[in-house]
């Protein structure tokens, strides 16, 4: 990629006030396939600027930017070509020369900055992380492209447009959206700076929004009632649900789960899964758990206990995962209940029940810390944090102080 294209980074303005017969170039023109906008051409934009050597003004190389392969309308060629010959007349009204020693010095524009980042930061995730960041980077990409800011130089880029950017999500979306996008771009940015792209990750500085869980609700005692006598007639089901309600485990966490992994002969019987905070949890099967698992049918300790096809162990664990939500989906949709309610949801549920059953005998202190041996959660500000997003702790009756 030439220089010139990676150092297209200034804000577009709205007119352009310089004495012509002074400066070193020609104004950056578009050249559109002919009068008949021939969308079967190649589209670019060109420009001249003075030889220093010749003294003469030199055509310089046509930019294309992609935009014969990703545009396929006249409409979209023609905006994408005309934010490119803004960006240049700006660049070259602020001094770019194509012979200046900024030629063959190396930059990333912001866009090929954020895909390199991508890169590394996969090779560090999940695989249950990897759809989510890469989702949200090409969202990210998709506006830049949009508002012609994927061009800017990495080094140059503004906290202001992220800004705008992270406006626009709280707009459309959530709080929690709003928040989970902040810390996955913060990521991105976190490795531009660590890698001296960029001068400062100004992303952790946006702040945070107030977050309300919309799904996942936790159930009343009637729905659970219910539920479970639904549940209970697909055996396989019933024991996933099991396991996310009495053993606190997250839905993906019980995908995971090996033959192998079920410690139930040991005093005390106990299961080791990885978690979403350490890569191999230790957590204690309870008695009515272990209940449930006395007629379970051990197979080879390397199988899984959730298999959804004669493959079994190959399959991906989200699958897996989602598989279970879809046979889940049928039953709560058979109970009119709405989206709100997942297989999550039985998780939230049953710590809030041990949370306030905890609280009628214990102090606070003491349930907080036999709640996060529990859940798992790895700091008590996170297991605080958890329970307030839940509603888990109601406040005593105050109808004294109303009379």
């Amino acid at each position: 990629m030439s220089s010139l294209l990676e150092t297209l980074i200034s804000e577009y303005s709205n007119e352009y006030n310089t004495d012509m017969s002074v400066v070193p170039y020609k104004l950056p023109k578009i050249y559109h396939g002919g009068k008949d906008f021939d969308l079967s051409q190649r589209w670019y934009v060109y420009y001249s600027y003075l030889n220093p050597i010749t003294g003469k003004m030199q055509r310089q190389n046509p930019i294309y930017m992609n935009v014969n392969r990703d545009y396929n309308t006249v409409a979209d060629r023609m905006k994408r070509l005309k934010l490119i010959s803004k960006n240049l007349t700006e660049l070259l009204k602020n001094g770019y020369s194509p012979y200046s020693d900024s030629e063959v010095k190396e930059k990333y524009t912001i866009k090929e900055a954020i895909e390199w980042a991508y890169e590394l930061k996969a090779a560090t995730l999940s695989d249950t992380s990897i759809p989510d960041y890469r989702s949200k980077k090409n969202q990210f990409v998709k506006y830049l492209e949009k508002h012609g800011l994927d061009v800017y130089r990495s080094d140059e880029f503004s906290k202001k447009y992220v800004q705008n950017y992270m406006n626009e999500i709280i707009l459309k979306n959530s709080g929690k959206t709003h928040n989970n996008h902040k810390v996955v771009l913060s990521s991105f940015f976190e490795i531009l700076k660590k890698n001296d792209l960029i001068s400062e990750n100004f992303i952790k500085d946006i702040d945070n929004q107030v977050s309300k869980p919309e799904k996942n609700k936790s159930y009343s005692k009637a729905q659970l009632n219910e539920l479970f006598n639904e549940v209970s007639k697909d055996e396989r089901l019933f024991l996933f649900v099991q396991f996310i309600s009495y053993n606190i485990l997250r839905p993906i966490e019980v995908a995971r789960l090996k033959f192998e992994d079920l410690k139930i002969h040991d005093n005390p019987p106990f299961l080791q899964v990885k978690t979403k905070n350490k890569p191999l949890k230790t957590k204690l099967i309870p008695s009515i758990m272990l209940n449930s698992l006395q007629n379970l049918k051990f197979g080879n300790p390397r199988d899984l206990v959730f298999k959804t096809n004669d493959k079994g162990i190959e399959t991906n664990e989200m699958n897996r995962r989602d598989y279970f939500s879809g046979e889940f989906k049928k039953i709560k949709d058979k109970l009119g209940l709405g989206e709100e309610y997942t297989l999550y949801s039985f998780r939230h549920t049953f710590i809030t029940k041990l949370f306030r059953e905890l609280r009628k005998e214990r102090t606070e202190l003491e349930t907080y810390d036999l709640l996060m041996r529990i859940t798992g959660h790895s700091t008590l500000k996170a297991l605080k944090a958890y329970l307030r997003d839940i509603d888990a702790e109601l406040a005593e009756d105050y109808s004294e102080f109303l009379e």
